[in-house]
């Protein structure tokens, strides 16, 4: 048996929002995974929220906002 850690880039999760949508974040983020390796910012706050005490929908109705709102940053940036 072996230990699964996952990094994860605040570029992921953004470019998997854009092409797979909410629903591969929350994959991503709970499948097959012992340990999450965060970098600060977008990614690190995704995390902070998935272990909030709230309401299922209302937790990925705020990281998806979230998301949406890095990923528009991210194209006016460009």
């Amino acid at each position: 048996m072996s230990f699964h850690k996952r990094y994860i880039s605040n570029e992921q999760v953004i470019e998997m929002y854009r092409r797979e949508g909410i629903n591969k974040v929350e994959e991503w983020y709970t499948k097959g995974v012992d340990a999450l390796i965060t970098e600060t910012g977008l990614a690190s706050d995704v995390t902070d929220i998935l272990y909030k005490d709230m309401d299922s929908i209302e937790k990925w109705n705020l990281i998806s906002e979230m998301i949406a709102i890095e990923s528009i940053k991210t194209i006016n940036e460009k």
